[in-house]
């Protein structure tokens, strides 16, 4: 065997974990496509109007957006990193799109997830890796965190991949090196995510007091590392805001204080003292073994106690700062990355204490892991069912009354209607800010208004009709155009439909029902005299397509050709829509191959394990 060469079975081995990776990032990629394609609405919602459209996209196409404003407060945040996400979609797309929004949080979510997975099996061994992607794929893949899926301008995934970092970097790296410094990057990019990731530079900072306190690190470099991170957290202190209207919603006492800790510390048991201890049991064992052990600085674990001590900071940071709503779907992602700590936590005591105690140790870690799942699994089926339903119901009825008074100018759209039946707690200010001729622009393909057609003209005049289509395609609102009449589909003829209003290039989706791809039918779009054929890869049949052409400023024509006597066409009247919509509404349809691919992975890979578990024993009976 040449020197360059391995065993296939060594180089099966180096990729499995990547294998099992990919399938745990297909699977809960395909749960949060299916969960935005069903529940999920590209019409802003309540505080997208303030902080991206006001705020950051009309100054930036204004061309007056400067670095302040990137770093202005926002509630009590300063949302650096979320704002250049969303600038980089919005010039990417060409439009703004929340639903894009939100599936490039779902991938941010994962690669955060993947990212805290891989460092806690280097803590706790490689070998425990499928343990934590089965444990992980359960806890995060049921939707109890609805909100950070389906409204998209939430920084919680940032938080957590700079925060995690940042405990990496400074805890298992020799204080003010370039790796620590590093870390202490991370913990300021956490800080402008939200204002919860301040608490890593204190975990980081109290990780060093310990070090320094126990003399496993009693250095001048160590005590002044101590007194960098302790006074940043303290600058990030002094520059979160306090708002006034925000006021009520903190703890007023210590007792509110207390019960909303364990409420927090509690999830998703119970909200009570027993519940919030049975579920960090591991957390406060492991603690005590790293205190009263005092293992080496450059042991691993270490990062592991970090992460419990930043654990206890975001929930003390919820308790205190949202006493009032503590368990809003929001915050669960952060309660859940608890969890995940614990679990690993588990392990790491599991293993200590195998050897001597396994049917104990398997027996308490099967009692804490299925508490967990069960208590998870009751709050979720009471919970989240009705709160979906609502969010898709309530994201409906906030696309119509928006396109509607887009369409009609027309305040009633938006006045008296019922509660967030308007996508903005002020309907006076939605006004003023739709206003604005440049947010207009590049309103979502959803909510802003079709273009309007210059004239139309049929030849013969009978052949396509307004609402020609089959009896039982779905009425669109606007016009449409279709060859389907008195006749059904024998009539013969063609249609074109003139704009003048185009401003600007842009790519159109244009509503299309019928066969277009049927020999006889075209479907065509002419600008400057040149003819180019619109592209569907199927027919829609009795129901609505969308097809996308693009097209530059000025005028320009779609053509309708039907020669077919049993074929036939229609089209809606075509609105802008961004370069990246079609790949949107893709993924979003597509959800299910992540999942099955995901499957089929998982599959191969239990397949493997039993082979080798197969070839293992029988080689160790013939050695017997």
């Amino acid at each position: 065997m040449k020197a360059n060469q391995l065993p296939p079975s060594i180089v099966y081995n180096r990729w499995m974990p990547f294998l099992a990776f990919s399938s745990f990032a297909a699977i809960l990629f395909g749960i949060k496509l299916f969960l935005i394609g069903t529940y999920g609405n590209a019409t802003p919602y309540w505080d997208q109007w303030d902080a991206e459209a006001e705020n950051l996209y009309r100054p930036f196409l204004e061309g007056t957006l400067s670095w302040t404003n990137l770093f202005a407060p926002h509630n009590e945040h300063r949302m650096f990193t979320m704002r250049l996400l969303t600038l980089a979609l919005l010039t990417a797309n060409g439009i703004w799109n929340p639903l894009l929004l939100m599936v490039v949080n779902s991938a941010v979510h994962i690669a955060a997830l993947g990212f805290s997975i891989t460092l806690l099996a280097h803590v706790i061994g490689r070998k425990h890796l499928p343990a934590l992607l089965f444990f992980s794929l359960v806890l995060f893949g049921v939707p109890y965190a609805w909100e950070n899926t389906l409204i998209g301008f939430h920084s919680f995934y940032f938080v957590l991949l700079f925060s995690i970092a940042c405990l990496w970097l400074t805890v298992n790296s020799n204080p003010l090196s370039a790796r620590w410094w590093g870390g202490v990057v991370c913990a300021v990019l956490a800080f402008l995510s939200l204002a919860s990731g301040i608490f890593a530079l204190a975990a980081a900072a109290i990780i060093g007091i310990v070090f320094y306190a126990t003399e496993l690190r009693k250095t001048r470099k160590q005590l002044f590392a101590v007194g960098i991170l302790a006074g940043l957290f303290m600058i990030g202190v002094v520059l979160t805001p306090s708002l006034a209207g925000h006021a009520s919603l903190k703890a007023t006492s210590v007792p509110q204080f207390l019960d909303a800790l364990i409420a927090v510390l509690g999830w998703p048991i119970s909200s009570n003292f027993f519940s919030a201890f049975i579920r960090n049991l591991p957390a406060l064992i492991f603690v005590g073994i790293m205190l009263w052990k005092r293992p080496p600085t450059d042991d691993r674990k270490w990062f592991l106690l970090a992460l419990v001590v930043w654990m206890l900071g975001q929930a003390i940071s919820i308790a205190y700062g949202r006493a009032v709503g503590n368990l809003s779907s929001r915050y669960l992602d952060l309660f859940a990355i608890g969890i995940l700590v614990n679990f690993a936590c588990l392990i790491s005591i599991a293993q200590d204490h195998m050897p001597k105690r396994s049917s104990w140790v398997i027996t308490g870690v099967s009692i804490w892991v299925i508490t967990v799942f069960i208590s998870l699994g009751l709050y979720v089926s009471k919970h989240i069912p009705a709160e979906l339903s609502a969010k898709r119901d309530m994201g409906l009825a906030q696309e119509i009354n928006t396109k509607n008074y887009l369409a009609t100018g027309d305040f009633n759209h938006l006045e008296d209607k019922p509660f967030l039946h308007v996508p903005y707690p002020n309907s006076e200010r939605l006004a003023s800010i739709l206003a604005s001729s440049d947010i207009r622009t590049i309103l979502p393909n959803n909510i802003s208004p079709p273009l309007t057609a210059a004239s139309v003209a049929s030849k013969p005049v009978d052949t396509f009709v307004v609402d020609g289509f089959y009896p039982t395609t779905l009425k669109r609102t606007g016009m449409t155009l279709g060859s389907y009449g008195a006749q059904g589909g024998a009539a013969i003829g063609q249609a074109s439909i003139q704009f003048d209003t185009n401003k600007q290039s842009a790519l159109l989706a244009i509503p299309v029902a019928g066969y277009p791809l049927s020999s006889g039918i075209k479907l065509e779009v002419e600008q400057n005299g040149q003819r180019s054929p619109i592209i569907m890869k199927k027919n829609p049949k009795e129901s609505w397509g969308m097809a996308y052409t693009k097209v530059g400023s000025g005028a320009f024509s779609i053509h309708l050709v039907d020669s077919s006597t049993t074929a036939w066409l229609a089209v809606g009247t075509p609105s802008v829509t961004g370069r990246l919509d079609a790949l949107t509404k893709g993924l979003l349809a597509k959800y299910s191959v992540f999942l099955i691919l995901g499957l089929i992975v998982v599959v191969l890979l239990l397949t493997k394990c039993g082979l080798t578990s197969h070839v293992t024993r029988s080689t160790g009976r013939r050695m017997a």
